[in-house]
């Protein structure tokens, strides 16, 4: 089965209620496109209940996306897509489902009538006309209501006009100024068929041809419509009933003659014009006469007074007789007002007017009967006419009050939608910036405590058995400030601080002046946060760089291809690399937000005091790390290499036994820093990280050996690969004397302190 083919009354009623979109009155009623360079947005939203109907959203979204569409933007009912859209969507459809383009536009034809019937137009299309040539002819006329009178867009539809021969068949002309869309009338005709006449019809393609109009290019195409004979065909009704009706003699016989003078004719009629088949006026209506009084009776044409507006066609008499049951459109030439007189009538907005033809006198003659086409009080104004120029009769006078308050209601539902569009247009930069906020509320205080905050719970503080903190700061970062600007010193922290913020497996707590804070373990607990923090210390003291750095000023090219990333920020007194001192402890905390306006993470108890005092009483280019983070780093990797500081006085705790941390050998620098290497650097990087060579004023000797200038004199000092070995020799013989120092320390532990200690946050 085609997708031409499908049974639409099988679709779900599920389907219908969640597809079904509610539509406003003389919402896009046109069954098929205009021949303009838009197309109603009614087409695409055909389009896409057809598919998710018969194959759900999936297959409607690959479309989409073949189509170049954004979900939501590709049905808008109010928007006008041009035809470049309209066709990329076809043809998506196309090529996803596996169809020709034929069966998807005869698709949409037949599911288009389904849809306008199921969202509220029913009545109307089963009032429009006793059987299916009434209901074709009058497909004009409502095109051009819809869109000349309610929307007043002046889209140029496409025209039809039917043929009753002799055995029954319909003969349909179909005009457009596309071409290739006749596929969609076979669609509409077979479905308005099935459901408003309940009967079946096939239609074929008898004859197609491209016709020359004025200065357009036509498609003709003819079908010939046939009625299906089925056991329902007795019940069903007749394509057209034209055919069998009464001669007009019959129904005239025994009147007798019925005289009426050509004055009264033109006052009854006052909108009215009888020409012959030259085109040659025979007499014309009171209102007509009154703004042409120069017009005369077999010397003055239609052509002269009147231009052609609706149906697009050449101004003949064969061209008329064509198309005798469509509405014809006519503007007055050279005038701006029907009925008034004056100078200032020329002003006026021309006039148009519409009606039918009639053929009279056996043929000899043709009488349009019309009126003026206005619908609004506006258009009344900017025509310089009254209601009261109207027939009273006419039901113009009507439409133009009723049609004032119904303007305003499409005034309104149009304000409505933009309204809706830029609601769901600031939704969305909503979320966008909701999303920001969150962002930044969670770099300000750990995701978990935010949440809270966020759904107006209190954060309780909380208290963390074990973690680890870790403090650093600037060496001499005193004398920065006071020889630079504090420009110069905020430029150099923020430079040092996004390196670090790079490197992070754990939670930042804060920055205060050149004093950065991380901590391990909190707020969501981990057994090897001391792992995590000592690998982030490391990263800390190296960030390598795949290229070779020089140093900014006077100084000299820096030793090795990558540098710390201490040694990547320079200050700006000395333009050297800045020093970094770096402490690491682990012990129990008190975690918890503090404050209303502005609230702060903070961290409390005397492991932050202790965590702080091993950076201050740290070595420049060192990373001082306490027995308790010793130990736990330890516990999770046994790969951490520490060298032995002894028993170091720590101010307010006495003296305690520390460590620095050398390396990691189960992971190199470049894997903690996340940096590419390059071939001339070390395989782990870690000579590079020790590398001190590059703080001083260095010169080359013929052996490859430094010279450090200090006090004047001049000291032989070993290469920086001898003083790595020395320490790595050195780190080997350390862990053979752990169990003396382990014993000393034990020894000193016992003996205690007078010192009081007080817990410090930050």
């Amino acid at each position: 089965m085609t997708f031409s083919r499908w049974e639409y009354d099988s679709c779900s009623e599920k389907h219908r209620e969640e597809d079904t979109v509610v539509v406003r009155p003389f919402d896009r009623l046109s069954f098929l496109p205009s021949s303009v360079e838009q197309l109603f947005g009614w087409i695409h939203e055909s389009f896409r209940q057809l598919v998710n109907r018969k194959y759900g959203r999936e297959v409607w979204l690959k479309i989409l996306e073949l189509s170049r569409f954004e979900e939501g933007t590709e049905s808008e009912i109010s928007h006008y897509y041009n035809d470049d859209e309209t066709l990329r969507l076809v043809n998506a459809m196309a090529n996803v489902i596996g169809i020709p383009i034929e069966e998807v536009w005869e698709a949409y034809g037949g599911f288009l009538i389904q849809f306008t019937m199921e969202t509220g137009w029913d009545e109307l299309l089963r009032a429009m006309a006793i059987d299916l040539e009434g209901f074709l002819d009058s497909l004009d006329s409502l095109h051009y209501f819809i869109d000349h009178v309610v929307y007043q867009t002046k889209l140029r539809g496409p025209s039809f006009r039917c043929e009753p021969q002799p055995d029954g068949t319909l003969l349909l002309h179909y005009y457009s100024k596309r071409s290739g869309l006749y596929p969609i009338v076979k669609g509409v005709v077979r479905e308005v068929a099935r459901r408003i006449y309940d009967t079946e019809v096939v239609m074929k393609v008898q004859e197609r041809k491209q016709e020359h109009l004025d200065a357009f290019v036509t498609e003709h195409v003819v079908f010939v419509i046939v009625q299906v004979k089925t056991s329902n065909t007795a019940s069903a009704k007749a394509i057209t009933s034209k055919i069998s009706e009464l001669p007009m003699a019959a129904i005239t016989a025994g009147i007798g003659m019925f005289d009426i003078s050509a004055e009264d004719f033109c006052l009854a009629y006052p909108y009215h014009i009888c020409f012959d088949k030259d085109l040659l006026i025979e007499h014309v209506g009171a209102h007509i006469r009154r703004s042409y009084p120069q017009c005369q009776r077999q010397e003055t044409r239609v052509s002269d007074i009147f231009e052609l507006i609706h149906p697009e066609m050449p101004l003949s008499y064969e061209s008329i007789l064509a198309f005798k049951n469509s509405l014809f459109v006519f503007k007055m030439k050279g005038s701006g007002d029907v009925v008034h007189e004056g100078n200032d009538a020329a002003e006026g907005k021309p006039v148009h007017v519409k009606g039918s033809m009639t053929l009279v006198d056996g043929g000899k003659y043709l009488l349009y009967l019309c009126s003026v086409n206005v619908t609004t009080v506006r258009e009344l104004i900017e025509r310089k006419l009254h209601i009261s120029d109207m027939q009273r009769h006419d039901g113009t006078r009507d439409l133009i009050m009723l049609n004032q308050s119904r303007m305003s209601q499409v005034e309104l539902n149009r304000t409505l939608e933009e309204t809706m569009k830029n609601m769901k247009k600031m939704a969305a930069e909503l979320e966008i910036e909701k999303q920001k906020t969150d962002t930044l509320l969670c770099e300000l205080m750990p995701p978990s405590v935010a949440e809270s905050l966020r759904q107006g719970k209190v954060a309780d503080a909380c208290e963390f058995t074990d973690c680890t903190l870790l403090f650093t700061d600037i060496v001499t970062f005193t004398n920065i400030c006071a020889e630079c600007t504090p420009y110069d010193v905020v430029t150099l922290l923020n430079d040092l601080y996004l390196r670090f913020d790079r490197l992070h497996e754990v939670y930042k707590v804060e920055t205060i002046g050149d004093a950065y804070m991380i901590v391990g373990g909190v707020p969501d607990p981990c057994d090897n946060h001391a792992e995590r923090v000592l690998n982030v210390s490391i990263g800390m003291l190296m960030e390598g760089e795949g290229h070779e750095s020089k140093l900014v000023g006077p100084t000299t090219t820096c030793l090795h291809p990558a540098v710390t990333t201490s040694k990547l920020v320079h200050s700006p007194i000395t333009h050297k690399p800045i020093k970094m001192r770096i402490g690491v402890h682990c012990g129990p905390v008190v975690a918890g937000v503090v404050g209303m306006k502005m609230p702060r993470y903070c961290l409390f108890g005397d492991s932050v005091n202790v965590a702080n005092k091993m950076e201050a009483c740290g070595v420049p280019c060192k990373i001082h790390v306490s027995e308790p983070a010793k130990k736990n780093g330890s516990a999770t990797n046994t790969s951490f290499v520490f060298s032995t500081r002894g028993l170091t006085e720590i101010k307010g705790k006495g003296l305690m036994f520390t460590y620095f941390l050398d390396r990691n050998d189960r992971r190199s620098v470049w894997e903690l820093c996340s940096r590419p290497r390059s071939s001339e650097q070390t395989i782990d990087g870690y000579m590079e990280l020790h590398d001190l060579g590059i703080y001083g004023e260095i010169e080359d000797t013929p052996q490859g050996s430094i010279k450090m200038k200090k006090n004047g004199k001049k000291k032989r000092e070993p290469t920086a690969m001898e003083d790595w070995l020395n320490r790595q020799r050195d780190s080997r013989g350390n862990r053979n004397e752990q169990r003396n120092h382990e014993m000393l320390h034990r020894a000193c532990s016992n003996e205690g302190t007078n010192s009081r200690v007080y817990p410090k946050h930050f």
